[in-house]
């Protein structure tokens, strides 16, 4: 997601522990989001395609994991991008308000996860699934183009089943060959599609806004990041 020179991978040795980490918090945040997303574009589309050569798809927990991976890392960019100081001075779309009120979709989402156990009563009376219902779009063929509309609902089935098929009502951005990825769950219905191109516009935002900031020569030297440890265990001598 960043460059190898990008201002959230080269954080000045002269910023104060606070604001290090509170960049830090911003980067591990949208990088976990945006991974998340590109692999459920990449999971939705082999489930088409395995569809498509007759095979029937028997698994969705994985798609699930990064599904709520986005969701849950979204959210938390959400929070930490309204602590910052200095709002006043930002352009309108980028202020912490703003963000809120785009990604107020995602924080609904966040909290029926977070209070699954308090909401079954809802989620019975909604006939809705526990882990909630995916739509979305996968294009099959570039030319002529072909696209598929789907979706999933995990778990047992109610009697009636009232979930839908994706209808994008504005530009589809494909990402892996999938898009207008919808999650319903609760009586929340969000696309995710549109809070990732959000976030990928609040990234751009935060790296021009640093690098701007950082290229004043007294933020020249930077803290080191990201660190491996390994070592390896006297086992005895013994096999596995």
């Amino acid at each position: 997601m960043f460059s190898n020179d990008s201002p959230f991978l080269n954080i000045p040795q002269a910023l104060d522990a606070r604001q290090a980490l509170y960049i830090d918090g911003l980067r591990h945040a949208a990088q976990i989001a945006d991974l998340a997303y590109r692999r459920l574009c990449s999971g939705l589309t082999e489930h088409v395609f395995s569809y498509c050569r007759n095979e029937t798809p028997n698994e969705y927990t994985y798609l699930y994991l990064d599904a709520w991976a986005f969701i849950d890392a979204t959210d938390r960019f959400r929070s930490l991008w309204k602590m910052q100081p200095g709002t006043k001075s930002m352009p309108a779309q980028y202020a912490p308000a703003k963000v809120q009120e785009k990604l107020e979709g995602i924080r609904q989402l966040r909290n029926v996860s977070a209070h699954i156990a308090q909401k079954i009563d809802q989620i019975v009376s909604l006939k809705s699934s526990v882990l909630g219902s995916l739509s979305w779009v996968t294009a099959v063929s570039h030319t002529p183009l072909v696209v598929k509309t789907c979706f999933i609902r995990p778990g047992v089935m109610p009697a009636t089943v009232s979930d839908q098929l994706a209808m994008p009502a504005g530009r589809v951005d494909f990402v892996n060959e999938s898009g207008w990825i919808t999650m319903n769950a609760g009586k929340h219905k969000v696309v995710l599609s549109e809070a990732y191109t959000v976030l990928i516009e609040l990234v751009n935002y935060a790296e021009q806004a640093l690098s701007a900031a950082f290229s004043h020569p007294t933020f020249e030297k930077k803290r080191p990041a990201d660190m491996l440890g390994m070592a390896e265990l006297d086992t005895g001598g013994h096999d596995y």
